[in-house]
C-alpha cells in the first residue's frame, strides 16, 4: 500500500507507519527528519482544527518533538471537547518524552478520527501515523459536551486534568469528562467568585506542584500552629507551593537552597512567600547550625521533611527532624542515592516515606480530586498564593504557519531543557 494520500508530503517522512487494527499501540517508530504534519479534513462543520506538539519515538525533546496539525470529531457520549488556553512544561514532561519516566502515555492514533459523514481519513486507518501528545498539566475551557456527561461539566466551564498521561500540549482535544476536574463554573465566571480572579498560568500550574504541597502537608503527620517543616529545593515549584500553604495553617517552615551565585535573591523572594526560616545547602551538617535550628524551634517539633534532592545533604537534614519526624521524598534531582543512617531510625525513630501524585491520583476518586483543587483555590482566591515565576510562549490557536508556529514551540522547549526558568505555553 502507499502512505497515507491524506497526509502531507512532510508527513509521510515525520513518522513512521505501522499497520495496526488497534488504536493505542506501545512502541517506537523511526525518526524522521521532517519537523511537522498536517491532516487534511474536509470542510465539516462538526470537526474542529487544531494542532498538537507530539512524539512517536522517545529521545531529546528538541529532537523527536514535532508539531501535528489535525482535526476533531465531536466529542463521545461521555466526553467533553477542550480548547487548552495554557499548559506548563514540566520536568516530568521532559522526563516522559525522553522516555526515563516510570508513566509513559501509549501511542496512539486517536488524534486522527474524523467525522462519520468525512472519508477524509478513515479510508486509510491501516497507515495512520502513532503519537502521544506532550504535556501532562494545563488548563482548557470546554467548548463542547457529549450528550452523556450530564449536569457536571458545561460549555464554558474550566478544567483541569484529573490525571497524567492526557497530554496537554495542544489547541484542541477530546477527554472523557470523568478524567478532568472543574475549576471555574460558567455560571459564577461573571459574579466574580468561583476563581474569576486567578489568572490562566496559576490554574494552568495547580494540578502538579500545588496539589503534590498541600498532600504532603497534610497525609503523614498531623500538623497544629507552632509546627515546624524542613524542606530542600524550597525554590522549586513544590517548595514554593509548601511554603504558602503552610502558612495559613500556622506552620513554620525552614526551607534549605543552594549556596550559588543569586542565592540572596532566592532568599528574598521565599521569604516574601512566608518563608520562616532559611539555610544553604553547605550550612548543613555543621554543629552551629544544629544549634540555630535548636533555637528556632525551641520546645516545638520539626515534624515533617519534605525531599527532591537526595544525596549527602537529605541525610544531613534527616538529622534536624525531631524524634518521630517523617522524611517524604517525591523527587531525586541530584540523582544521588537517599542514605538514612541506622541511629536515625533506632534513637529517633524517623519514618521515611516516598510521594508521587500520580498515584495517589489513581487510588482515590474524582470527589476527592475535587475536594483537593477546591481546597487549595480557596487558598489562592485569598491572595494568600502568588504566580510563579515564569516565561509564557504565545501558540496562536488559529496559527497557520506552520513554520513560525513550530520555531516559537521548539524555542519554549528548548529553554525548559536547558535550565532557563518555568516555561508555559499560552495559547492565544
Amino acid at each position: 500500500m502507499t502512505p497515507n494520500r491524506h497526509l502531507s508530503v512532510s508527513a509521510q517522512h515525520s513518522f513512521g507507519y505501522r499497520r495496526s487494527n488497534q488504536s493505542d499501540v506501545k512502541g517506537s517508530h523511526k525518526q524522521g527528519q521532517q519537523r511537522f504534519m498536517s491532516v487534511v479534513a474536509n470542510g465539516s462543520k462538526d470537526l474542529t482544527r487544531a494542532t498538537a506538539l507530539v512524539y512517536s519515538t522517545y529521545g531529546r525533546p528538541t529532537e523527536v518533538l514535532k508539531v501535528l496539525r489535525h482535526t476533531l470529531e465531536p466529542p463521545g457520549e461521555d466526553s467533553v471537547q477542550v480548547q487548552f488556553l495554557a499548559s506548563p512544561i514540566n520536568p516530568a514532561d521532559i522526563n516522559q518524552v525522553e522516555g526515563v519516566y516510570p508513566l509513559k502515555p501509549p501511542m496512539t492514533t486517536q488524534l486522527y478520527n474524523s467525522h462519520p459523514h468525512s472519508s477524509s481519513i478513515s479510508s486509510d486507518a491501516d497507515h495512520r501515523p502513532l503519537v502521544a501528545v506532550g504535556g501532562n498539566e494545563g488548563v482548557a475551557k470546554i467548548t463542547k459536551v457529549g450528550p452523556g456527561v450530564g449536569h457536571l461539566l458545561k460549555i464554558g466551564d474550566w478544567v483541569v486534568m484529573g490525571t497524567a498521561g492526557l497530554g496537554t500540549w495542544r489547541t484542541h482535544g477530546n477527554f472523557k469528562a470523568s478524567d478532568l476536574t472543574k475549576v471555574r463554573s460558567v455560571e459564577k465566571m461573571n459574579e466574580g467568585g468561583d476563581s474569576s480572579s486567578l489568572d490562566v498560568v496559576q490554574l494552568a500550574t495547580l494540578t502538579v506542584n500545588p496539589c503534590t504541597a498541600y498532600r504532603m502537608l497534610r497525609d503523614f503527620k498531623e500538623l497544629s500552629p507552632g509546627d515546624f517543616i524542613i524542606q530542600n529545593g524550597a525554590n522549586s515549584g513544590v517548595g514554593e507551593s509548601v511554603i504558602q500553604l503552610a502558612k495559613p495553617l500556622g506552620v513554620k517552615t525552614i526551607n534549605i537552597i543552594r549556596n550559588r551565585p543569586g542565592h540572596e535573591q532566592v532568599a528574598e523572594r521565599l521569604k516574601q512567600l512566608g518563608a520562616t526560616h532559611i539555610l544553604t545547602d553547605d550550612q548543613l551538617g555543621k554543629l552551629e547550625t544544629k544549634e540555630l535550628v535548636k533555637s528556632w524551634v525551641q520546645n516545638q517539633e520539626v515534624k515533617l521533611g519534605f525531599n527532591c534532592v537526595g544525596g549527602k545533604p537529605t541525610t544531613e537534614m534527616a538529622r534536624l527532624l525531631s524524634k518521630g519526624g517523617h522524611l517524604i521524598t517525591y523527587g531525586a534531582m541530584s540523582r544521588q542515592p537517599l542514605i538514612l543512617p541506622a541511629s536515625l531510625q533506632i534513637f529517633k525513630n524517623v519514618h521515611a516515606s516516598g510521594f508521587w501524585l500520580t498515584a495517589w491520583n489513581d487510588q482515590h476518586s474524582n470527589a476527592e480530586r475535587q475536594e483537593m483543587i477546591d481546597c487549595v483555590l480557596q487558598v489562592m482566591k485569598k491572595g494568600e498564593f502568588a504566580e510563579i515565576n515564569c516565561t509564557r510562549n504565545q501558540w496562536l490557536v488559529t496559527s497557520s504557519d506552520i513554520s513560525v508556529l513550530e520555531g516559537r514551540l521548539m524555542e519554549a522547549v528548548k529553554n525548559a531543557t536547558s535550565g532557563a526558568g518555568k516555561q508555559v505555553f499560552v495559547m492565544e
